[in-house]
Formats: C-alpha cells, structure tokens, sequence
C-alpha cells in the first residue's frame, strides 16, 4: 500500500469515527419531547340553591309495641330525622287540634230531662252543666265564631263556634273574648265563664249539635278527654320507652283487680275507696298506697312506685291469709280496721259498683 493509499485510508476511517460519534451522542441526548396540556380553569356556574323542592309522599306510620300500644301517624306528617321523630311530630300535631273546655271538668247537670231549677218543672235539658267561676273557656276544636250575643236572658252572653258538622253553644258567659267571624284554634280562650242569662249559679253550660241535630255534649267531651289521655301516653312513651301508669280511676282500679287475680274485686275496690276517699287522700296520691298498708316494723306507710304495684301488694299481704268463706268476716276476723263501721261502710260503696 503506497502513500496516496494510506492517506485515503486515514481520511475513510477518520470520517466514519466522526459521524458515528456524532449519531450517537444525538441518540442518546434526544429525548421525546413530552408536551404537557396545559388545562385552562373551567368556571363552574354556581346556581343560586333554590327552596327545597323535595315533596315529602303522604304516609301512614304505625308500629305495635311490645306492650300492646299501637303508636300511629295520620297522612301528610313530614319524615324528620327517625321514625320516632315523626310520630312524636304527628301526636303533637293532633294533639294540638283538639281540648277540653275547662281546666277541669266537673259535671252538675247531664244532658236529658230534669227537674228545671228555676220553675221546678220537668224540662228537657238540651246541654251539660259544669261547674267553674270565673274561668277560662277553650276551643275544644278549630272553628269558626259563629255568633257572639250578649243579653240577660236565656243563655245570657253566650257564644256559637261553628267546627265543621258541629255547632258548640257556650252560655251564661261572664266576658266574650272573641268576635263573629273569628278563626280559632283548639286551645283558643274564646271566653270567661260567669252566671248570666237564666241561671241560679256560676257555671258553664254547653250545647252541642252535629248537622243541625241536638246531641249530648256529655258524650264528647268524654270522648275527647280519652282522645287526649291517649295521645299524651303514646307521646310519654315514645319520649320515655315505657308505657305510663294507668290513670287512677274505679273502672282501671277493677280491670287491675281482675288483671291480678286478686278475689273479690268489687269488695277490694269498696276498700281502696273508701281508705283513699275516693283517690284523695295524701297517702293515696303521694305513697300511690290505696289500702293505707304500713309496715309492721315503724308503723309508717309503704310507698309504692305505682298505685297498680299496692293491689299487688293487698293481694301478697292481705289475701294470702284468705281461706275461704265470707270475706267481709274474713276482714272482721282479721281486724283489718280499728273504725267498727269499717264493713258496714264497705258494703255500702260495693253495693253501688
């Protein structure tokens, strides 16, 4: 190989050496080029929250408790937070569109014929008498103020309120405190009661008729006073979970008896009567003791949770002595009461039950 061949030689290799140097540096220093998309702020249109629009689908709601109370809610009464919620919600809710007339009721003349006070003649009594003086009378439902009068006879000042198919008449008022056309709510103070009109005494007489015919306002109101008696229970124990005491009265008082097996109730009930005077004496509404049961130890009165939980206790400290044969000497033999008229007086209230 001469000079001139050698050269090209150098020159080939040294080109080839310098051109594959460089495609490789190129082909390791290249990257893909990564272009990131750059994402403009999208602004979102935030629409005014309107009122709620959710409609809430009328429903009935009832359960069974373990008790035997049925708890019930009428169509329309909102979900709230839990089932318990509404129903409390839909008790209130009735609760608050019904009332008694008065605070308290106490019956003086029934609804029927009677002797008339005034001529003494027997007339018939289209109302019911109750006794008050001066006190608050209510709207037993939501109504309308039909009439409003004032006078000095008959009824004296007296009120009509018109609550659907029933028209309720209040008379010998004192003081209106209303006026024709007024919308009232049950609850509403609609008047004072007083002794106007023909009247021998303060009271307040109700006159109660359904679609234009008379009917015994003596009725209603104790339907609507059981009414409220039960939803204040069911109201008590979805508040509480238990089932409230029975309230004290002569046709509980037997039902208990008999609930208990305790023998001869209507002579035991005779004995509640009369040791309580009638559910009035002190040791009766505050030890809930109806057989004025002591204990042996200090003399003093027992105080039972209930007045249900002292028939229990008559039954295991009194009758399980009982072995047989009139329970009136039983009584007698047993010394049940120092008051020597004790089982005469038991016969008396028992004959009347």
């Amino acid at each position: 190989m001469n000079i001139r061949q050698r050269y090209r030689l150098f020159l080939t290799v040294t080109a080839v050496m310098f051109f594959s140097s460089d495609m490789s540096a190129q082909f390791f220093t290249l990257r893909p080029q990564i272009i990131k998309r750059q994402t403009k702020a999208v602004k979102q249109r935030v629409m005014p929250q309107q009122e709620d629009t959710i409609k809430v689908r009328p429903m009935d709601i009832s359960f069974q408790t373990g008790n035997g109370m049925e708890v019930s809610i009428e169509k329309g009464v909102p979900l709230f937070v839990n089932v318990k919620d509404s129903l409390l919600f839909g008790l209130i809710s009735q609760r608050m569109n019904v009332c008694l007339p008065l605070d308290f009721l106490k019956l003086t003349s029934a609804y029927g014929y009677r002797k008339d006070p005034v001529s003494n003649c027997t007339v018939f009594h289209n109302g019911i008498d109750l006794q008050c003086n001066n006190a608050h009378v209510y709207a037993m439902l939501p109504g309308i103020i039909k009439k409003a009068h004032y006078g000095n006879k008959g009824y004296g000042n007296y009120i009509v309120l018109e609550h659907g198919i029933f028209e309720c008449l209040y008379g010998h008022l004192s003081t209106i405190t209303v006026h024709e056309g007024d919308a009232v709510t049950a609850g509403t103070i609609v008047a004072i009661s007083g002794n106007t009109g023909k009247s021998t005494g303060p009271h307040l007489h109700i006159r109660l008729r359904k679609e234009g015919r008379s009917v015994d306002p003596g009725l209603f109101v104790d339907y609507l006073n059981g009414y409220i008696t039960q939803l204040q229970e069911k109201m008590m124990y979805l508040r509480f979970g238990t089932k409230p005491d029975r309230k004290l009265n002569i046709e509980n008082l037997l039902a208990v008896l008999q609930q208990y097996g305790v023998k001869f109730p209507q002579i035991v009930a005779a004995q509640a009567l009369l040791e309580t005077g009638y559910f009035t004496s002190r040791v009766c509404l505050e030890n809930n003791n109806l057989f004025g049961l002591r204990c042996p130890s200090n003399g003093s009165y027992y105080t039972f949770n209930s007045w249900e939980e002292s028939i229990k206790a008559y039954k295991d400290y009194v009758q399980y002595k009982y072995k047989g044969g009139n329970y009136y000497n039983f009584l007698d033999g047993i010394e049940y009461a120092e008051d020597g008229e004790y089982i005469n007086k038991v016969k008396q209230i028992a004959k009347n039950l």
